[in-house]
Parts: structure tokens; C-alpha cells; sequence
């Protein structure tokens, strides 16, 4: 969408903000009505898979969904919408150590087809199918992960302290650049942080956080977490950095990925 007119340039970024509000609001109340239903049928200790659906359900906000899902669930989900001839197309998503194409086609005889990757895939299935796929599913789930699979785990590169974050370290962490596939983004760990200000909801979902580890200070957000109930300070945080430009000015922005209450010092 490229344009030398500045009008229709304007026209069209306000086109582009617009369609993309109201794909966030389709997102939220998909993702709503879904946390409303796993409350309502998902059990921890006996489910190894999420599988939730819907009539109605816009197809093109499933995947965001089913990721959100399954990483606050860290279970394999999958996401289905059904339209108006109970036909239903889904999005899955999955964690580590489950391989989600491999485990579909352990269904293939209950969906009409599908495809994708070991962490994503998208399906095709008729809603008469659905109660059995869900369940061979969910048992696929269950005979492939064990129950340390089921506890969230993260892998930290290294611990660090508030006083080595500055604009010289940031300068060798994004030589690191590309981050991705093969060569994902250093996770942190820096312990015994307390914060200095009371959380700060933003952006709905969020929390923006005013951290003190000594004298040093650091401002933080931790995404998706506004409706978690933090733990006990002080807190190990395991964080991303990366540097952010506001109002002119760069600086260092840190990424909240879990939080756990300090282990007392001996």
C-alpha cells in the first residue's frame, strides 16, 4: 500500500488503525467467552489438551487466541469456530515437547483436514466430529506428556544484576539480532527486586511495573499479567530487554516474562 499522496496515505493508515481496533475487540471477546468456557469445563489434573469452540467464532483472531491459551495454560489448544453449516475451522498452538501436527494426525480420521508445523496448525472439521476429536485429542495429549511437560519451565541464558543494564550492554545484546526461530531473544533472571510504585494497568491487560534491586532502578512491563495476583516481594523476575525510543529520547525497555517470590537468603 504505497501512495506520494499524503492525503490517501492519511486515509489509509486511519483505514489500517481502524480495521485493526476491531480485530482487537473481536480478539477480546473471543478470548473472553473462551477463558469463560475453560473455567467452566477444564480441570488441570485430568486435562493434558484444551480444545474449546464456538458458533460464531471469527477465524481470524483463533491463532492469537489458542497462543494465549496455551501459554497461560501451557497446554496444547486448539481453537475452533463453527459457521452457519457446522462447518468449523481451528488454529492450534502448542508447547514444547508436543508436536502438534504429529499428534492431529493421530486424529485425521475425525477432521476433514489439516496442517502446519509441531508448534502451530490449523484444522478443518465438522461439528458432528467434534466431541470425538476433542477427546482422542485431549487423550493424544496425555499419552505424549508427562506431568513435569505440564509444569511451565523457562530457560534462562543469564543472571544479571540492575547495575550491568546500560546502553553499552544493550549495544552487544542486539549484535545478537535476528532473533527467532533457531536463535531466540536472551532471557534474563535478576533476584531479590522489589517494587517501588504500585502496579499500573495499561493497555487493559498489562501491568507496568517500577522495580528497585539495590539502588538501581528499572522500569518494567509485564504483559498479560493484570489479572494474575503477584507474588510475595521480593521477587526473581525473568525479563527480555530491548531499547525503546519515547518522546526522542532511547531508552532501556525491560519485558517482564514470570515472576516468582525470592528464595530466602542463607
Amino acid at each position: 500500500m504505497l501512495t506520494q499522496d499524503e492525503n490517501e496515505a492519511r486515509e489509509l493508515a486511519e483505514f489500517l488503525d481502524k480495521q485493526n481496533r476491531e480485530r482487537q475487540d473481536v480478539e477480546k471477546q473471543v478470548f473472553a467467552t473462551a477463558e469463560e468456557k475453560i473455567a467452566k469445563e477444564f480441570d488441570s489434573n485430568r486435562d493434558a489438551a484444551i480444545v474449546i469452540h464456538e458458533r460464531g467464532w471469527h477465524p481470524g483472531v483463533l491463532g492469537i487466541v489458542a497462543s494465549r491459551i496455551a501459554h497461560k495454560y501451557h497446554r496444547p489448544a486448539i481453537v475452533i469456530g463453527f459457521d452457519e453449516n457446522s462447518v468449523g475451522k481451528g488454529s492450534g498452538r502448542s508447547i514444547e515437547g508436543f508436536n502438534l501436527v504429529q499428534a492431529l494426525t493421530r486424529c485425521a480420521d475425525k477432521v476433514d483436514k489439516y496442517g502446519g508445523h509441531e508448534m502451530a496448525a490449523g484444522l478443518t472439521i465438522q461439528e458432528k466430529n467434534l466431541d470425538l476429536f476433542a477427546e482422542q485429542f485431549r487423550q493424544t495429549a496425555r499419552e505424549l506428556l508427562s506431568n513435569k511437560d505440564l509444569q511451565p519451565q523457562l530457560r534462562l541464558d543469564h543472571e544479571i544484576s540492575f547495575s550491568e543494564l546500560n546502553f553499552d550492554f544493550v549495544g552487544w545484546h542486539e549484535m545478537l539480532q535476528p532473533f527467532g526461530n533457531g536463535n531466540p531473544q536472551p532471557l534474563f533472571l535478576a533476584r531479590a527486586v522489589e517494587s517501588v510504585a504500585a502496579p499500573r494497568v495499561v493497555g487493559e491487560r498489562h501491568l507496568q511495573l517500577r522495580l528497585r534491586q539495590r539502588n538501581y532502578h528499572q522500569r518494567a512491563i509485564f504483559f498479560g499479567a493484570a489479572a494474575d495476583a503477584l507474588p510475595k516481594q521480593p521477587w526473581d523476575i525473568a525479563f527480555r530487554i530491548r531499547p525503546d525510543e519515547y518522546e526522542g529520547e532511547t531508552r532501556l525497555e525491560m519485558r517482564v516474562e514470570a515472576v516468582r517470590e525470592s528464595a530466602p537468603t542463607t
